[in-house]
């Protein structure tokens, strides 16, 4: 806490020095008479607007088509009941020319006018995190938010993240959540026991509309292999390791030191074939860990829009501690964990069980995971899966999307 105040201080004592006392002290005044004012339009724009009854707001935390409002869109677009659907993106996703969203679907910038507009008077919103409730904008009678989250079966725990206003987001989303959308028994219990223990907020253990394509057949498989691998100009008999690690509290980045030639010789020898390795980062340190990549055998895992797309076709997960992981598990791919900090990071943000309880092999070093590629068991793998999908009570069987379009639909009806 000691250092954490110092550092904000020196930071004070830098803007300080830079100018003089009274501009400081103005430039500060002015930025919160900015954030009233940005306020006090949005209330405005909500208060003075109608609810429309055939319109729905859809966002995701990293303001991308992706995740669970994607794949909710997708099913609503496919049963074609003309909705006015609207997805809240990043500027450069609104303006690209054709957009990049499929047709049917208008976009907004996030944090525009527009933006605060539509979610003033959609009569649902779709959210995978916290996105509507750190809009600001005022939740009406007749509206309803349905947040589907990001995560799945653990690992880390939500109550961990120190941020400030995340955790005011949580609050707000706790006390203007209608539904959240569960794919198992441990995750309700999640959601009751943190932000959403509300008996009006309904849990709905429908499973994650994202990861209904992992359910898909052999052929549909082979088209997104195709598709993955002609974006990376591969061949398409690449087997594919996809790496995707969280970030720390700290945004320390000493601990993402995973020997991609090791693991990639590792992967070979035990399974035959070629190998290439997609390194997916958390969005909050990407843009560092990114200029790492050091030969052509490992591929930008974020230049590619959709991750479920990678998980259904990569022949071998590894994470820390990202609950990705989780999803990946309902498919046919060998999961792995290699985590150097393990103790570190449960000490600090905690896990909902030990690690031990995954099927997933654990490292903590780069001997070891190359020892638990060379040495792993698809029978073990496979026996530990399916008890621990069974443990947690686990209720995907690939049909989610069709439950919340559902549920979006007699939301719609009944007005």
């Amino acid at each position: 806490m000691g250092s954490n105040y110092g550092g904000k201080l020196e930071k004070l004592e830098r803007q300080m020095a830079e100018k003089s006392f009274f501009e400081f002290v103005f430039g500060h005044f002015i930025g919160k008479l900015d954030e009233l004012a940005a306020l006090a339009s949005r209330t405005v724009i909500s208060l003075k607007s109608r609810v429309d009854k055939n319109k729905i707001v859809f966002m995701h935390y990293d303001n991308r088509y992706q995740c669970n409002p994607k794949y909710i869109c997708n099913e609503l677009l496919r049963q074609n009941k003309g909705y006015d659907i609207v997805f809240v993106v990043r500027p450069e996703i609104a303006d690209e020319f054709p957009s990049p969203l499929p047709k049917g679907v208008r976009t907004v910038k996030i944090n525009s006018l527009e933006h605060f507009y539509e979610l003033a008077t959609a009569r649902i919103w779709v959210d995978n995190a916290l996105c509507c409730p750190l809009s600001f904008v005022l939740k009406k009678r007749g509206q309803v938010l349905i947040n589907t989250w990001h995560g799945s079966l653990g690992l880390k725990k939500i109550t961990g993240v120190p941020d400030p206003k995340w955790r005011l987001g949580a609050k707000i989303a706790g006390k203007t959540t209608d539904y959240m959308i569960s794919n198992s028994a441990f995750e309700t219990q999640v959601y009751r026991s943190t932000y959403w223990g509300d008996p009006k907020i309904k849990v709905l253990e429908y499973g994650h509309p994202r990861s209904d394509i992992l359910f898909c057949g052999e052929e549909k498989k082979r088209r997104l292999k195709r598709k993955v691998c002609r974006h990376y100009g591969i061949p398409e008999d690449t087997s594919l390791i996809l790496y995707a690690p969280t970030f720390r509290n700290d945004m320390s980045l000493r601990y993402y030191d995973l020997d991609h030639a090791a693991v990639l010789a590792a992967a070979k020898e035990r399974f035959g074939g070629e190998w290439k390795i997609l390194d997916r980062y958390h969005i909050k340190v990407a843009d560092k860990l990114k200029k790492r990549r050091p030969d052509p055998d490992i591929l930008d895992g974020n230049s590619y829009e959709d991750i479920q797309e990678l998980m259904a076709v990569c022949d071998i997960g590894i994470t820390d501690y990202s609950s990705w992981i989780c999803d990946y598990i309902l498919g046919s791919g060998a999961g792995f964990i290699y985590a150097p900090d393990l103790s570190k990071y449960d000490k600090e943000r905690g896990f909902y069980y030990p690690l031990e309880e995954t099927p997933f092999p654990i490292a903590e070093n780069n001997r070891d995971m190359v020892k638990n590629i060379l040495t792993f068991s698809k029978e073990q793998y496979a026996e530990k899966r399916s008890s621990f999908l069974e443990k947690r009570g686990c209720r995907e069987d690939g049909r989610a999307a069709r439950r919340v379009a559902a549920l979006i639909n007699r939301i719609m009806e009944n007005n």
